[in-house]
């Protein structure tokens, strides 16, 4: 028997593209990665026209650079949601057991590298209980990032712009609101990344 965690997959969604198709969802993932088309090109020209000609045109984002794993699943004390918590514990197995779910490499190139292995997630019943192997395959994105202040912008390879509300909680920590994830249905929940540091 096999379960697909709705949850997680949402998260998925989040990390890798910026589709404004559906308000409740910040970004649907293709599954098939960006194509090098020139259009990242473009978008970053676009995106160099717009600067005023100073030396920081990257600098509320420099504590964002580097590469980030998902973490952790942190649900607020009042919510009570069973899916939430076996989508929390799902994630806490896979973490324990060093798979890398979910990926950013932001780089100060204003391009972010995403992988994700939310969408292969199989959770199987064995002898000795549940049984989730870290999944095999991934998806991968490119993407173009901005960063003013709390506000972070992805643009997708069709020129596509979304904005999220993120918090730097420390130097190593980057928190998502569920409700930036899906409004309806994540109130409570958030998504946690921590930078791997050298």
């Amino acid at each position: 028997m096999k379960l697909r965690l709705s949850l997680l997959f949402v998260i998925c969604v989040l990390v890798f593209s910026c589709s404004t198709d559906n308000d409740g969802d910040i970004m649907e993932t293709d599954q098939t990665g960006m194509e090098d088309d020139g259009m990242v090109d473009d978008a970053m020209d676009d995106m160099d026209s717009n600067d005023d000609g100073s030396d920081d045109d990257m600098s509320s984002g420099v504590d964002l650079v580097g590469l980030w794993v998902l973490t952790e699943l942190r649900i607020d004390e009042t919510v009570d949601d069973d899916d939430l918590d076996f989508a929390s514990d799902i994630l806490d197995f896979l973490v324990a057991g060093e798979c890398d779910l979910i990926t950013f490499n932001f780089k100060d190139d204003g391009t972010v590298d995403s992988e994700s292995k939310a969408n292969f997630i199989e959770v199987g019943l064995g002898a000795d209980g549940l049984e989730i192997p870290c999944p095999e395959q991934s998806d991968l994105e490119t993407t173009l990032w901005s960063l003013d202040g709390d506000q972070l912008t992805f643009i997708n390879d069709m020129q596509e712009e979304e904005t999220i509300t993120i918090v730097l909680e420390d130097e190593v920590t980057l928190i998502i609101a569920g409700q930036d994830i899906d409004e309806n249905n994540y109130v409570g929940a958030d998504a946690v990344f921590t930078k791997v540091v050298e």
